[in-house]
């Protein structure tokens, strides 16, 4: 089940990123400061959050909804448990994520990865996404920007996150 964070997901969402190390590494981060920043982030109004969940959080994603200089819709972040890479739940949850709360908003969705993730741009290139460019992001660091372009935003079934 997915659910929009708030303020009651804390203390859960905290404990599980504190769990994905090898994503805080990745990062160039100590777990502690790759959950500090993401749930910074987690809170604040350009971003629709998200938490993924059966019995405990296996996911979380951080959505941009309109990018301020291309207008599209922007992946911020997107970590399954590391316990289950590999497993194909990836691909399951991101589908969920895309149909419910991307496509009803957005026609193109944009995001970056890590030159050195390369297990990651195989995921994405498998979900559609095709490299665009490389950026620098906020914090500095080179991305390779991928983008997914879909025939047509499907309207306003779907959560109303956005609105």
């Amino acid at each position: 089940m997915i659910h929009v964070y708030d303020a009651t997901w804390r203390d859960k969402v905290e404990a599980f990123l504190l769990k994905q190390q090898s994503f805080a590494v990745l990062n160039g981060q100590t777990p502690e400061a790759f959950c500090d920043e993401n749930v910074a982030d987690f809170k604040t109004k350009e971003t629709v959050s998200l938490v993924f969940e059966e019995r405990d959080i296996i996911a979380v994603a951080d959505l941009l909804k309109r990018h301020p200089i291309d207008g599209s819709l922007w992946l911020g972040l997107f970590v399954v448990d590391e316990r289950l890479h590999g497993t194909g739940i990836a691909t399951r949850l991101y589908e969920q994520l895309e149909h419910a709360y991307m496509r009803p908003f957005q026609t193109v969705f944009r995001l970056g990865v890590l030159p050195d993730n390369e297990r990651a741009y195989c995921f994405w290139e498998r979900q559609g996404y095709v490299y665009e460019k490389d950026s620098i992001t906020a914090r500095g660091e080179h991305v390779h920007v991928l983008k997914k372009s879909s025939t047509k935003a499907l309207g306003p079934i779907g959560p109303s996150v956005f609105l």
